[in-house]
């Protein structure tokens, strides 16, 4: 399960089945936000569900072009949950304007939470896969 996606200098790669880990490094460049919401979007939409850890720790910065690439996205989008490691200030807003807008034009339901640590994220992702119900949202 642990293959190895590379866009631009961000690693991805599916731990378990539903459970995409994400590392960005440096700036997120035009197209590559785009390239991440499709691994992403197939595998919630072929399963129904995804858990995300995005560790953005060593993230610096997006491209205007990027911020603008989760328009064309599937719609509606099932409920999934990002777990996001590490983000300063500046880059919290961002993530949370971003899933914002996504919710507002897929009409999916995104459950963002902010952590310190991979552990905290980590232990709350696995909370929320033991308690997924498709019909229920994941706590938030």
């Amino acid at each position: 399960m642990d293959e190895e996606i590379r866009i631009g200098r961000h690693m991805l790669h599916f731990e378990q089945e539903d459970l995409l880990v994400m590392e960005f490094h440096g700036d997120v460049e035009d197209g590559e936000m785009s390239a991440i919401f499709r691994v992403h979007d197939e595998r919630l939409l072929a399963l129904g569900r995804i858990f995300v850890l995005a560790d953005v720790r060593q993230a610096t910065a997006m491209s205007r072009m990027a911020k603008g690439e989760g328009l064309g996205r599937p719609k509606p989008l099932p409920p999934h949950v990002v777990a996001v490691v590490g983000a300063p200030y500046s880059i919290r807003v961002l993530i949370e304007l971003i899933a914002r807008a996504t919710k507002l034009l897929t009409g999916g339901a995104t459950t963002l939470r902010f952590f310190e640590t991979i552990a905290e994220a980590r232990a709350y992702l696995e909370e929320c896969r033991r308690s997924w119900k498709p019909s229920v949202p994941p706590p938030a």
